[in-house]
């Protein structure tokens, strides 16, 4: 038998708006979530030029000037030139378009800024936020230092009453602890990657690694939630193919909320609502949404 105890606890949380559905980090994706009834919502933030506080994901932006198109990063580009930019639709032979072939077109649909998106969230009340810093751990020039994007995030948290909804997280554990130093209330989400798993990315859960701040498992009897607790840290943020039943126990125990990410398959979904997540994020959180409902109803 299934096991059905937190089946209805957990919590969908829609990634980068609806990726699979709408365009990423879109007010029109977002707009979505609220939509369906989905009460929480993954972001990237980072800042363009002059601390502009930009919800994004990619560090940098394709800019065209007359016949010269170039990649700039966000970072070096100021607020007139990210209202020009338009992100509401795949290039035909990217990645993304390959991925995500069901992603709606909207040509129309441009950056938000942060405030934006903050108004936005202030007016739906009991909405959930995980705001991701962007932040690289090992290049320093492509992000703004972790303590300024962290102070200027949580400037607009308060002035929008968000705090108290809100989990910041990152894969730089330098932001976190800036995080704590500058408004320890809020949680923090430690975002973890510990085998590649076949992902473009790199694991930031390695001893000695730059992105974990100096900060090893070895001090913590070799184990993650035990190293995450001791931080302070209230929620956890694994890919969903590095957590285990053992190390998910061991977490909820410690009164660690445990969040994975990114998870689209029906069969994944499953496994991971049998095993008792908190919340799934997911690119497509009708998907999980549905999921949930037919397994409450077995």
């Amino acid at each position: 038998m299934v096991d059905t105890a937190n089946r209805q606890n957990i919590t969908v949380f829609g990634h980068r708006g609806a990726r699979g559905i709408y365009p990423e980090n879109t007010m029109a994706g977002f707009q979505y979530l609220r939509d369906i009834g989905v009460n929480a919502v993954e972001v990237d933030v980072q800042n363009a030029a002059n601390r502009l506080t930009v919800v994004a994901h990619d560090p940098y932006v394709t800019m065209y000037d007359g016949g010269d198109v170039h990649s700039q990063l966000i970072r070096h580009t100021t607020a007139t030139e990210i209202a020009k930019l338009k992100v509401g639709a795949l290039r035909p032979d990217s990645d993304d378009a390959i991925m995500f072939p069901d992603q709606a077109c909207l040509p129309n649909e441009r950056v938000p800024t942060f405030a934006e998106f903050c108004e936005w969230a202030s007016q739906n009340p009991l909405l959930l936020l995980n705001v991701e810093i962007k932040s690289h751990a090992e290049q320093d020039d492509i992000y703004d230092p972790p303590e300024i994007i962290v102070s200027d995030v949580v400037d607009l948290l308060e002035k929008h009453n968000l705090s108290q909804f809100c989990v910041i997280s990152s894969f730089d554990w330098r932001v976190l602890f800036a995080c704590a130093a500058r408004a320890p209330a809020i949680a923090r989400g430690y975002l973890t990657l510990e085998q590649k798993h076949g992902t473009f990315m790199v694991p930031n859960i390695v001893d000695g690694s730059d992105w974990m701040a100096g900060v090893t498992r070895r001090d913590h009897n070799g184990s993650l939630p035990e190293t995450i607790a001791a931080l302070g840290g209230k929620v956890w943020c694994p890919y969903f193919k590095d957590l285990t039943a053992y190390d998910l126990a061991q977490a909820q125990a410690l009164g660690i909320v445990v969040n994975v990410w990114t998870v689209n398959t029906l069969s994944d979904i499953n496994v991971m609502a049998d095993m008792g997540v908190d919340g799934i994020i997911s690119d497509y959180p009708a998907r999980v949404q549905n999921v949930l409902k037919q397994r409450s109803s077995v």
